[in-house]
């Protein structure tokens, strides 16, 4: 039987970022780690939801105020098409205008996001903080998009560094980093992982007591 969303999610966020990269190679499957250099907003805070992708595009030459207004508005219309347990994912490559910040923050957390994953600029960062959406974000940048950037495409494929994140993918965020786990392989690596996490929890109780690490792996079959 299918595992709820919010379930699943709040199991989730429950894991280390490195217990499910473990159980990804345990299982053979592939460890889509994203770049080391997307930073948490919320450094306490875990994240976990189902990737909602985009890709943007800067608008080169930039236009004017108004013409950037109707070059926007796909990309506004796309936060009603967020979900509960959600999770941004968003590419742009090229600009260096702010992508995200706090009005539109604000619109993905009523919608039921989890959180964003911006492979861009992030601006606003006093409203965001206020409302506690968690982003994990490249660089900052105060320049407003408007005329300088637009959304290309929604829910396909994106590439972020070496990994590319494709629309259902599960996104598990964390002190540790960004992983992304194949949508098909969600329950599957979650209830591995849980296993795993357990046994972890085992092999410390055994280093505290002054066992090896080889003793702990020998014990419980994992270190």
């Amino acid at each position: 039987m299918a595992v709820p969303i919010a379930e699943l999610c709040e199991r989730y966020r429950r894991l280390s970022v490195s217990v499910v990269c473990d159980t990804l190679y345990e299982l053979g499957l592939p460890e889509r780690v994203l770049p080391s250099e997307l930073r948490p907003l919320l450094p306490d805070d875990a994240m976990a939801g189902i990737a909602y992708t985009l890709r943007g595009r800067a608008i080169n030459p930039p236009v004017g105020w108004e013409a950037g207004i109707g070059r926007i508005e796909s990309y506004l219309r796309m936060f009603d098409e967020l979900t509960p347990h959600s999770v941004l994912v968003s590419s742009n490559p090229g600009s260096d205008v702010g992508h995200f910040g706090e009005l539109t923050g604000n619109a993905a957390q009523q919608r039921g996001c989890a959180g964003v994953v911006l492979d861009g600029n992030l601006r606003d960062l006093d409203g965001l903080l206020d409302i506690g959406l968690q982003v994990f974000y490249r660089d900052l940048s105060p320049l407003n998009a408007i005329g300088r950037w637009e959304m290309a495409e929604s829910q396909v494929p994106v590439t972020i560094g070496n990994v590319t994140v494709v629309p259902g993918d599960l996104i598990l965020a964390g002190r540790d980093g960004v992983l992304a786990v194949a949508g098909d392989e969600k329950e599957r690596v979650l209830e591995r992982a849980e296993s795993i996490d357990g046994a972890e929890a085992r092999v410390r109780a055994d280093m505290r007591d002054g066992a090896s690490p080889w003793q702990g792996l020998e014990r419980h079959g994992h270190i």
